[in-house]
């Protein structure tokens, strides 16, 4: 890897809830033995932990000038042709599509800053990529045109498509269509006027 690398790990804070939901699967468990139906938010306690601290020990990721690793899995910016997001803010999900049909799952759970700057980063070196749909250029034209300035956009604003003098022009035209009725006047049949005779 490069020797100008940007490591996100994950958040410590699923740890620490990880282990507040194995204590409360514990406490659930005693009471278990006096009321049987304890059990139950005991298992899914200890569920939830397991899945918390799987979470907490995800492989960190690294970004580099010409690559990205996944722990030890590196992948060429070239490579990426596809990153959608998924419904998850955090922890991130992303599905990677990669040449010769490649699937990756990048899963981030860090905190919303990190997730913010890990989005930034992992669009502004994918250059041959779309995101959720949207080329690489478009995606930076119409940031750029939203008026966002800082190194790290907002993850759930829409993406402007239109300026707002664009956008003036167009219902200006909507109105004017409204009130007329039909696009073109001109293209009226000629057998209606000789039922207005």
């Amino acid at each position: 890897m490069e020797p100008c690398v940007e490591t996100f790990l994950p958040s410590r804070l699923y740890a620490r809830i990880g282990w507040a939901a194995l204590a409360g699967s514990l406490v659930c468990a005693l009471c278990g033995f006096r009321a049987p139906l304890a059990f139950i938010p005991g298992f899914f306690c200890a569920i939830t932990g397991v899945g918390l601290f799987w979470l907490s020990v995800r492989p960190a990721i690294r970004i580099g000038d010409s690559q990205f690793n996944m722990g030890e899995r590196a992948i060429a910016w070239r490579e990426v042709r596809e990153i959608n997001t998924g419904r998850f803010l955090s922890p991130l999900v992303l599905k990677i599509h990669l040449t010769n049909s490649r699937h990756r799952l990048l899963i981030y759970p860090g905190e919303p800053e990190r997730i913010e700057k890990l989005l930034f980063q992992l669009r502004k070196h994918s250059q041959f990529a779309t995101f959720d749909g949207v080329a690489y250029r478009d995606y930076w034209t119409w940031l750029s045109m939203n008026g966002t300035r800082s190194e790290n956009p907002v993850l759930d604003q829409p993406v402007r498509m239109l300026s707002p003098e664009e956008e003036d022009e167009i219902e200006r035209m909507y109105r004017k269509l409204k009130a007329v009725g039909r696009i073109d006047s001109r293209g009226t049949d000629p057998s209606d006027s000789s039922h207005e005779d």
